[in-house]
């Protein structure tokens, strides 16, 4: 078999930690090459959450008597006491990633990025790997401050795989919607006329707002008001920018125009808002 691993104190240590938001406790990376099969049983699994990731062939998942193949670019989660039973076997050319994890905030992170069940769909993607082999480097070379990098390196994974899983399926219709929110947020100043968008992405008008509504709760104008008076705020917080030039800057050409926008959205005309970030200071 083939392992490279990384272990917080030198050695698999099945571990529970309440006194910690998050922690890394191990990492690795398991090749089978010429042994037919590699089996795991823990009736009474660990005391720490555990996920393997499937980064080529397959696992065999045995729960509740039945057996399940759990494919190429699936994440497989154990949670602290559950039991556990799963092969690797060389026909199947398993190429897994696996994490050991603890801490008093691993659950609520874990329901965060939408992890509920026992395995998530995520695709297999570089950003995944590196960050696996990142965290195993880091283990086993132990430089100064690598406890706390391993744990930012296991949260940010988490939320990439969660984010994945969660994610739209790639259709047309969403790629394009994520080209067009890229743009709101890229060309905010700019006129963006629903009617030339809708064109772009090969829609009528009515189907381009009906898809951006229900992708963010919003109207396109909406949204793009919305876009303009978060900018808006960010340079009355931190600028010396005048309204005027607040508002040119935020996409709106009067600003008289622009003060009544901010005060009906905002609630307070964006003087009165400066002032008062400026007080909180």
């Amino acid at each position: 078999m083939y392992q490279l691993t990384g272990y917080l104190s030198g050695y698999d240590e099945d571990i529970r930690r309440d006194d910690l938001d998050f922690l890394v406790t191990s990492c690795g990376h398991y090749r089978l090459v010429t042994q037919p099969c590699f089996e795991t049983l823990r009736a009474d699994g660990r005391r720490d959450y555990q996920l393997l990731f499937t980064a080529g062939g397959s696992i065999l998942l045995e729960e509740n008597g039945k057996k399940t193949s759990v494919e190429t670019g699936t994440g497989l989660l154990f949670r602290p006491g559950e039991p556990q039973h799963y092969y690797y076997r060389l026909e199947n050319a398993p190429d897994i990633y696996w994490m050991h994890f603890t801490g008093r905030n691993a659950g609520q992170l874990l329901s965060d990025a939408g992890f509920t069940g026992r395995m998530y769909r995520t695709g297999v993607k570089n950003e995944y790997i590196a960050l696996f082999d990142r965290m195993i480097r880091e283990l086993q070379l132990r430089c100064p401050g690598f406890s706390a990098l391993c744990s930012a390196l296991g949260i940010e994974l988490l939320t990439a795989l969660g984010r994945k899983n969660a994610s739209p399926v790639k259709t047309p219709e969403n790629e394009a919607m994520e080209t067009v929110l890229a743009r709101y947020h890229r060309d905010f100043q700019q006129d963006l006329r629903v009617e030339e968008l809708a064109r772009e992405c090969g829609m009528s008008e009515c189907w381009f707002i009906r898809s951006f509504r229900q992708r963010t709760g919003m109207t396109p104008q909406r949204y793009l008001t919305a876009v303009r008076l978060n900018h808006a705020r960010e340079l009355l917080e931190s600028s010396s920018f005048n309204i005027g030039e607040i508002a040119a800057l935020s996409g709106y050409e009067n600003a008289l125009y622009f003060s009544r926008i901010f005060r009906k959205y905002i609630g307070i005309a964006p003087s009165d808002y400066r002032k008062q970030a400026q007080e909180s200071e």
